[in-house]
């Protein structure tokens, strides 16, 4: 059964990985570069390079059918990556991208690593629920749902026009 469960789930985030592909290829001017981890050892920083005029970003995708992007969603090793990575060069950002799906809803945002890491800090805790990402409480981009080619994906030129106009 637990092993039903962790397929489902490891399908799930897949699946997401794959509208979050498909969407990327609506924007022009970026580069992208799945980041595969070829030893299975599970040491890869995220999911994948973005690299545009203005901001290069590192994406990790998650997908949960609950109400909260735990910390503990990501790998330690992935934690240090979307961190360093800023730390590299000033136009780095380190993005994970949200899906909440379940029977009552199905919604995704992108936010910076560093803004939902120094929220939790301030709120004593390792969660952001959906609704304070839909109040705003971090910034976030609302990734809305489009149809590309008849399948799902998102649209994702808010993450990388929010990036333009954000201030070092």
């Amino acid at each position: 059964m637990r092993n039903e469960k962790q397929a489902e789930r490891r399908q799930r985030g897949e699946d997401f990985q794959e509208e979050l592909r498909r969407s990327w290829r609506l924007l022009p001017n970026l580069w992208r570069l799945r980041i595969t981890d070829g030893s299975g050892l599970g040491t890869r920083p995220a999911d994948e390079l973005v690299i545009t005029e203005k901001v290069n970003l590192l994406c990790e995708a998650k997908r949960t059918d609950g109400d909260r992007f735990l910390l503990s969603m990501l790998r330690p090793d992935q934690r240090t990556g979307l961190l360093k990575f800023e730390q590299a060069v000033s136009r780095n950002r380190g993005y994970v991208f949200i899906s909440f799906l379940n029977e009552a809803v199905d919604v995704a945002y992108a936010f910076r690593f560093l803004d939902a890491l120094l929220y939790m800090r301030q709120q004593n805790r390792q969660y952001i629920t959906l609704e304070e990402l839909q109040q705003g409480k971090i910034e976030a981009v609302n990734l809305p749902r489009i149809y590309i080619d008849e399948e799902l994906g998102y649209d994702l030129k808010g993450v990388v026009e929010l990036e333009h106009t954000t201030k070092q």
